[in-house]
């Protein structure tokens, strides 16, 4: 919280208070039992409205409290975060987490600070920032950083899920030179089994290695060129990178793409997102199966559909599916050379690029995999080019 913030507060609190009590007809000379309401003249009206307006204008919620820690004064932001409507001022403040907080400040007869979880009206993190104020007053900040909050919990998680992704790999090939160190010498046939074992894991950690960063650039990624990608183009690129592989396993692929898709956005991340979903569906899908993919219009959306006949996806875990190191079985997963990042990096494209990505399954007969982003109107694509 800056002492600029707590400086605005303090003169809008000032000279709100000011203008209400000469509203109410308040001065140093009057006799209580003669007050008499008198009505603001224009140029007090004019102060006060713009003194509330300045109040609700601040991000933070800022809330004043009598000595008897009722509510006096409170600005739209705090409103919003305590949830209190139609009423100004409530008749108490509806936290009882906030009042603890201000009655160690006025306790104290200092400032007081706390990070709050509020549960009404929603679940919420709110920094709380409580202090004295001249007249026995509390002035009360609050700084909602949910949002802040959980980017550094999905932070902290991702850094303990990759240590742990990293550590298995690494340990294998300890665990692999260290064994055709001994049997270097006399044992020729273990030091080649050993050594195609760590070649293996040797591709695993790259391939994790590459997905990590792949997916690091896509969270700091800018908005996306305002240029035109032609989706089938590049799905067609992608197809041929991965048909040796298919080929490996005997798959059938069937590929469905219309020509002259084209769609808003960068080539080199739709890119990473047509191909992760073939590589996902080439991984779980046995040897001999079906990958069919789709590359069509479909009014003003461009639809991506990769659909396999694999060993599909439990019902209780298709909702997980695109979150970072997620695996219906990790081992299984392992064992296919998964990283479990392929398909959040997915997700981070389609979102990038303003649109969705779903998955329908069935246990044992396979997974559809579809993603809808917004497509450039016929014509507008020549045209973005051309300017760019």
């Amino acid at each position: 919280m800056t002492e600029l913030l707590l400086l605005v507060a303090g003169i809008s609190i000032g000279v709100l208070a000011c203008l209400l009590f000469r509203q109410r007809g308040g001065s140093a000379t009057s006799s209580p039992s003669r007050q008499i309401p008198t009505r603001p003249g224009a140029a007090d009206a004019g102060q006060l409205s713009r003194a509330r307006a300045l109040l609700d204008e601040i991000s933070e919620g800022v809330l004043v409290l009598d000595k008897r820690l009722r509510p006096t004064l409170l600005n739209a932001a705090a409103e919003r975060i305590l949830g209190i409507q139609g009423v100004e001022p409530p008749g108490r403040v509806p936290s009882e987490e906030v009042l603890v907080v201000a009655r160690r400040a006025r306790e104290e007869a200092a400032e007081v600070e706390e990070l709050l979880t509020l549960w009404f009206p929603t679940r919420s993190t709110i920094r709380t920032r409580a202090l004295p104020v001249e007249g026995g007053s509390i002035l009360v900040i609050l700084d909602d950083v949910t949002e802040e909050s959980l980017s550094q919990k999905i932070r902290k998680d991702f850094v303990a899920h990759a240590s742990h992704e990293l550590k298995s790999p690494v340990a294998g090939l300890q665990t692999l030179a260290e064994a055709v160190h001994q049997a270097a010498d006399n044992d020729p046939q273990t030091v080649e089994r050993f050594s195609l074992k760590m070649m293996a894991e040797a591709t695993r950690l790259g391939r994790l290695i590459s997905d990590l960063l792949d997916l690091s650039r896509l969270e700091d990624a800018a908005p996306v060129p305002d240029l035109a990608a032609d989706l089938s183009t590049v799905a067609e690129k992608e197809l041929a990178q991965v048909r040796a592989a298919a080929e490996d396993k005997r798959m059938h692929l069937r590929p469905s793409i219309e020509p002259g898709v084209w769609v808003k956005g960068d080539e080199q991340q739709l890119g990473l997102m047509i191909g992760n979903l073939l590589e996902n569906a080439i991984r779980y899908t046995g040897d001999g199966g079906t990958i069919e993919m789709s590359v069509k219009l479909q009014g003003t959306s461009a639809i991506v559909a990769v659909t396999d006949n694999g060993i599909g996806i439990p019902l209780e875990a298709q909702g997980r599916v695109f979150e970072r190191f997620y695996r219906v079985d990790r081992a299984r997963s392992r064992d296919r050379g998964g990283t479990g990042l392929g398909l959040a990096i997915v997700k981070h494209v389609v979102e990038l690029h303003q649109g969705e990505v779903s998955v329908r399954s069935e246990l044992g007969e396979g997974s559809t995999f579809t993603a809808v982003v917004p497509a450039l109107e016929p014509g507008s694509a020549a045209g973005s080019l051309a300017a760019g």
